[in-house]
């Protein structure tokens, strides 16, 4: 019985570690987002933290792909299962803290491919803590998987893995890359066996990963604003949406006693005296996927230019953290759109005085527009980045590093 709950234990979590690891490395610039929301003066008030949130989500990402793949094969069992340990322990804590004081809406365990409660987060993470706590206690009976031992292991997390990442996430792309690990591991391992080797084959790929996308865009988009969607149809409440309910807790005096009766809203038909009604609202309505999109100007331009079709927006949310070189490249692209018909503009959470002395110093051809910052950073992982819209229908996205894939 300890042994079936061990091996499940492995491969269980193990699993879920790769999944969590791939999906938040798909998004990396993102994930230091979540992580900059939580050090926030309202959250953990680490604001000190901050500057540091980029590495530490490339620090995490590749901390859990290689943990993942290190409990799957048996490598370093004292160092992989207290790592872990302490890893679910503190995450354990930050999702019960969010939950329960209400701070983080969205604790950014799974990027944005799935979202989860705060309660839902803390949950996941009480069950993972309590499969970790089994990995810790049995360490010692934890050794690297003989030769042929190894597919004993991947054939199911292959499996697992598939019917998480594919079945409840929808994307293919976390099986792939541990096929890709597991197989590099298992040849490897037929010619050197050294466990700190093998650690760091999961290490390499996952920087490499991280590498990628963080120089260019995320391989996946599950954001509202990925290539195909429409913004003004985003902005719009779904039919399905669920609705707003809120519960009325109407206080009566009835034969000189006091009582509550609960309702959805109707006024309850008593024989009393009526002293007063609480409510509470106990599930919010769902609000459309698009909220927050805008572009201001002197007026409000939105629907002007989402009815406009061939359109290219610049969007660079902080200047100060912009690339110089960056707009370098965009001034060349726009320059090319321009003449060749399209309405080009920028949008950017900065004040009107700095959005002028930014097209003045690279010497653009259009104008900058407000727009919320979260909003821009959601759009697109690039500082600046760059799309094209038809009819508020996304065609194109690209970091200001592809801008030479850009077709117009």
């Amino acid at each position: 019985m300890k042994n079936i709950l061990l091996y499940i234990s492995r491969l269980f979590v193990g699993s879920i570690l790769i999944v969590s690891g791939v999906v938040k490395a798909n998004d990396a610039v993102g994930f230091s987002y979540k992580l900059h929301d939580y050090f926030t003066e309202g959250v953990l008030g680490m604001e000190f933290l901050q500057p540091y949130t980029v590495m530490m989500a490339v620090f995490i990402c590749v901390i859990e792909i290689a943990l993942g793949a290190a409990l799957v094969f048996g490598l370093k069992a004292k160092l992989t299962t207290t790592l872990n340990l302490l890893m679910m322990v503190f995450f354990t804590f930050l999702t019960f803290y969010s939950a329960y004081f209400n701070k983080v809406t969205d604790c950014g365990c799974f990027g944005d491919a799935l979202k989860l409660t705060p309660w839902e987060s803390f949950t996941k993470d009480v069950v993972l803590l309590f499969f970790s706590v089994i990995l810790f206690v049995y360490r010692k009976q934890i050794f690297p998987n003989k030769l042929f031992e190894d597919l004993k292991y991947i054939l199911p997390s292959i499996l697992f893995i598939i019917l998480f990442s594919v079945g409840v996430i929808g994307w293919w792309f976390p099986v792939i890359f541990a096929i890709l690990i597991y197989g590099l591991k298992f040849i490897i391992k037929r010619f050197d066996k050294n466990q700190w080797r093998l650690l760091s084959v999961s290490v390499i790929a996952s920087l490499v990963f991280i590498f990628y996308t963080y120089n260019h865009l995320p391989i996946e988009d599950f954001r509202p604003y990925k290539v195909s969607a429409n913004i003004i149809e985003g902005m719009e409440v779904a039919p399905d949406a669920l609705p707003e309910i809120t519960e009325y807790s109407w206080k009566f005096k009835v034969n000189g006693e006091e009582k509550i009766y609960v309702t959805k809203g109707s006024y309850p038909e008593v024989n009393g005296d009526f002293i007063g009604v609480d409510t509470k609202i106990i599930q919010e309505a769902e609000a459309p996927k698009i909220h927050d999109f805008t572009i201001e100007g002197e007026n409000d331009d939105t629907q002007l230019y989402l009815s406009k079709e061939n359109v290219l927006v610049v969007v660079a949310y902080d200047f100060s953290k912009s690339s110089n070189e960056g707009f370098k490249v965009v001034k060349k692209a726009t320059d090319e759109a321009l003449a060749k018909g399209y309405t080009v503009l920028g949008l950017t959470a900065e004040s009107k005085e700095k959005r002028v002395a930014k097209k003045e110093e690279y010497q653009l051809g259009f104008d900058f527009y407000f727009c919320d910052g979260t909003t821009l950073k959601t759009i697109v992982r690039a500082n600046p980045g760059v799309f094209e819209m038809d009819s508020a229908t996304i065609k194109q996205k690209l970091h200001w590093k592809d801008l030479d894939q850009l077709k117009l």
